[in-house]
């Protein structure tokens, strides 16, 4: 049985989907990865790296985020040493991206790394997305935003 408003990565578009590598580090689902056989949240700021974002065990009934979490679902973060599940994008595909605490996004704004696996408002580094919609007010902690890749 669906889960009514159950919040997910994917948007649009059919990302390349790995899981050829273990955390390093905690991960949510959302936040950019990098690494091959080690994944790890994406740690230069504003730095160049692939377009792929940690997705949710949907396999196994876990969701972005623990509020939809069954008691046979895994957690919905993975832990040092679990295989991480990620999605590769291409431009045009749409993402559910974590963003960094403290910064105000309006639509249309173009987002780059945090360097903490969030996303945050472009100022000199590579270009990865573009917002689909505004924050409302600087965000007071990481959270979900819609994006397009860019």
């Amino acid at each position: 049985m669906a889960v009514a408003n159950k919040r997910v990565i994917v948007l649009r578009g059919e990302p390349i989907i790995n899981e050829d590598g273990v955390a390093s580090a905690t991960i949510k689902p959302g936040h950019l990865v990098d690494g091959v056989t080690s994944v790890a949240p994406h740690a230069v700021a504003g730095g160049l790296c692939q377009r792929t974002f940690a997705l949710e065990r949907d396999e196994m009934g876990a969701g972005v985020d623990d509020s939809h979490k069954s008691v046979y679902a895994p957690a919905a973060n993975y832990a040092v040493g679990d295989t991480v599940k990620i999605g590769s994008f291409a431009p045009g595909m749409r993402v559910n991206v974590r963003c960094a605490a403290g910064v105000n996004i309006v639509a249309g704004d173009k987002l780059e790394s945090a360097g903490d696996g969030t996303l945050r408002k472009f100022t000199t580094g590579v270009i990865l997305a573009r917002s689909l919609e505004s924050s409302g007010g600087a965000l007071g902690a990481e959270s979900f935003i819609r994006a397009e890749i860019i």
